[in-house]
């Protein structure tokens, strides 16, 4: 299996893991001193903001709408999942945002690194702040 299928399928995972709130689904795909940058909590350990979300999140009515999964062109292990996410909280909250995650992964085909990116002016409205704040 080449590179870019070994990125796409860790990436199929991810989505799923992230539809499913599946803490260790998730945290299985980051290497060792992986970090994540959330535009909520800027940047941070994988584990730490997987649980934040899992604790939080309505996973009966929260989902994600893929639209596409886009490659580096400079010859770079990254990969970018969009997709519209709609996010429910389990105090009745809910919405939806357009996001791009950016996926740069290692030697070992893990993630190193993941940045969201997403405007949050709507979901802070929809929250009544950062939902993530706590």
């Amino acid at each position: 299996m080449q590179k870019l299928e070994i990125y796409e399928e860790i990436i199929k995972k991810y989505m799923t893991a992230l539809a499913n709130y599946d803490l260790d689904g998730l945290c299985s795909l980051f290497a060792p001193g992986a970090k994540v940058y959330s535009p909520l909590l800027g940047w941070i350990e994988p584990r730490i903001f997987f649980e934040k979300m899992c604790i939080l999140s309505d996973v009966e009515k929260s989902y994600q709408i893929p639209h596409n999964t886009l490659i580096s062109t400079e010859g770079k292990p990254t990969m970018i999942k969009h997709f519209t996410y709609h996010w429910a909280v389990k105090d009745g909250r809910e919405t939806t945002f357009e996001a791009c995650d950016v996926f740069e992964f290692n030697e070992q085909n893990l993630i190193a690194k993941e940045t969201i990116i997403y405007d949050t002016y709507q979901l802070r409205l929809d929250m009544n702040g950062n939902p993530l704040d706590f």
